[in-house]
């Protein structure tokens, strides 16, 4: 007797995914932010930083200069283009949250892979889908660092979001190392939502009947 048995993705399917829908959600973004107009000072500042890695490559400013220099600049560019950040994030969540949630729990690059993700023990919802993404896909630390540029201080800004962007790398590391070498395949985020990522197309296995002999 044979039965369907849903397969785990494989980390190389999984791998592939992620970076073919970040590339889809760069160039996205990349597009639909471009019909934003920069204020004059977000101009500016852009040229600026432009000028400082020629001087920085041209050897005209010190590494400590340039780190400073940049560092700065870096929190002036996030306070001027706080719109686009915020278009963003809601690219991100139409993309990795409502997307998935009507097609099968697919982003474009899982059904280019051909996997999926799967609730362990129930249906797929937006509110998994919304949980995961935050978790792994950086939404949750662009929302924070949105807030902080607006309310808080310069010295805030870089100390709190050098912080968010360690643990955000951390959480994706530590979700690759348990993707690639466990058993279970489950990330970070997937444990803590209880999802797993499958293949589309189930495999067949044989189940053998139970045969109980009569004395």
């Amino acid at each position: 007797m044979r039965r369907k048995k849903e397969k785990k993705a494989m980390f190389s399917q999984r791998l592939g995914a992620y970076v073919l829908d970040a590339i889809i959600i760069g160039l996205l973004s990349s597009i639909i932010t471009g019909f934003i107009p920069l204020s004059n000072n977000a101009e500016k500042l852009y040229e600026e930083q432009s000028t400082i890695m020629e001087n920085y490559v041209e050897q005209k400013i010190s590494a400590e200069n340039y780190v400073n220099k940049t560092i700065d600049i870096t929190y002036d560019i996030a306070k001027e283009t706080v719109l686009i950040t915020i278009v963003t994030i809601i690219l991100s969540l139409i993309y990795y949250v409502i997307y998935p949630c009507y097609h099968n729990g697919q982003t474009v690059g899982k059904q280019v892979l051909k996997i999926k993700v799967k609730k362990i023990d129930g249906e797929l919802t937006m509110n998994d889908m919304l949980f995961r993404s935050m978790i792994n896909h950086s939404i949750f630390i662009n929302i924070v660092s949105v807030f902080i540029v607006i309310f808080a201080s310069k010295d805030i800004y870089l100390s709190s979001t050098t912080i968010l962007e360690f643990i955000q790398m951390l959480i994706i590391f530590i979700s690759f190392i348990l993707v690639a070498f466990t058993k279970e395949r489950q990330g970070l985020h997937d444990k803590l939502v209880h999802t797993d990522v499958v293949c589309v197309e189930p495999i067949k296995v044989e189940e053998k009947e139970n045969v109980i002999c009569e004395s």
